[in-house]
């Protein structure tokens, strides 16, 4: 498993990119900006645990926004 890495000029990094065609758009858009592949050694699945809260303490469900007016933007 791999993905990319855009650095500005100065080498800093600007971005992480899933595919080297998004890295390679990224690092066109600006002279000097450079995608590098960065390969996973070992990647590793972790488990973490959780803990149940009690009903109280949980976030409200979110409410369903209404629908919007606004009408379509067509160029």
């Amino acid at each position: 498993m791999n993905y990319y890495s855009v650095f500005d000029v100065k080498g800093t990094k600007i971005a992480d990119c899933g595919s080297e065609k998004d890295a390679k758009i990224l690092a066109d858009m600006v002279s000097g900006r450079t995608y590098r592949q960065i390969k996973l050694i070992n990647p590793q699945t972790v488990s973490v645990a959780y803990t149940r809260l009690e009903d109280d303490k949980q976030l409200p469900a979110q409410q369903i926004l209404p629908q919007s007016e606004l009408e379509p933007f067509i160029v």
